[in-house]
């Protein structure tokens, strides 16, 4: 059942889609970093942005169940990525100090929360469509798959925003000293990288009504490719994962 569902283009061209848009999320790893060593945020002040990260997430499932139901999936991922990257590219401001008068705490806290918020808004719809995804009898290993997707995306991606660490010199006692611009370089590549998710934008159906008809065209090449990718992202973040655990620093950041 799950062959002959990951087969069909109404669930490889979406999901992929659901995939390569999360591979492309890039955060800036270093960012928590700048917090803490540049600008001194205490450990209450870090921990109030994930507290309001949090409390923004459900907002954003809110507004979108309230507000946002109506739009199709495209335009909701188009509007959130281009603000996204809009609040994204602002860190650029806080990193260079121009803040528009506010303190650095409450610049960052919008910045980051709204992050959040995005991420709210767009959880309902990729969660609306990996449930239509799933065939009839087997519900349960189907949604399991889909979200596995959309997880092992988002490690690869955490696992590639480390590596990225390497290209330019963002390490603490560089930070410290005052040369910020290995920084703000990585800041302007993770933004731009983050909002080239909407190239992909096409493969993502407007509605549950459109995705319905993609269920004619089947293709075992693409549902091959779709379950190869899936695997060895997994298989990477895992090994990625446990060689930070076993030998920390082994990739030679701070």
């Amino acid at each position: 059942e799950i062959w002959t569902a990951v087969c069909s283009r109404a669930v490889w061209q979406p999901m992929g889609f659901v995939y390569l848009y999360n591979v492309l999320q890039i955060g800036n790893a270093a960012w928590r970093e700048f917090l803490r060593s540049v600008l001194h945020f205490t450990s209450e002040q870090l921990n109030s942005l994930l507290i309001v990260a949090y409390v923004l997430l459900y907002l954003g499932i809110m507004a979108y169940k309230y507000f946002f139901i109506k739009w199709s999936w495209r335009s909701i991922y188009i509007m959130t990525t281009t603000l996204g990257g809009v609040f994204s590219a602002l860190q650029v401001l806080l990193i260079k100090g121009k803040t528009f008068g506010l303190s650095p705490f409450v610049f960052a806290l919008g910045d980051d929360a709204f992050a959040d918020f995005i991420a709210g808004i767009q959880f309902l719809p990729t969660t609306i469509m990996m449930v239509h995804l799933c065939p009839s009898g087997s519900e349960g290993a189907s949604y399991a798959m889909f979200t596995t997707v959309s997880n092992s995306a988002g490690n690869l991606a955490g696992a590639i925003g480390t590596q990225m660490l390497r290209i330019w010199d963002v390490s603490k006692e560089t930070m410290v000293s005052g040369d910020l611009s290995g920084m703000t370089k990585l800041t302007i590549l993770t933004t731009l990288i983050q909002v080239s998710g909407l190239l992909f934008v096409k493969l993502l159906p407007h509605s549950k009504e459109e995705m319905a008809n993609l269920h004619d065209g089947k293709n075992r090449v693409g549902g091959f490719i779709f379950l190869s990718v899936t695997f060895m992202s997994l298989l990477y973040a895992i090994v990625i994962g446990l060689l930070n655990i076993i030998r920390p620093g082994w990739q030679g950041e701070s």
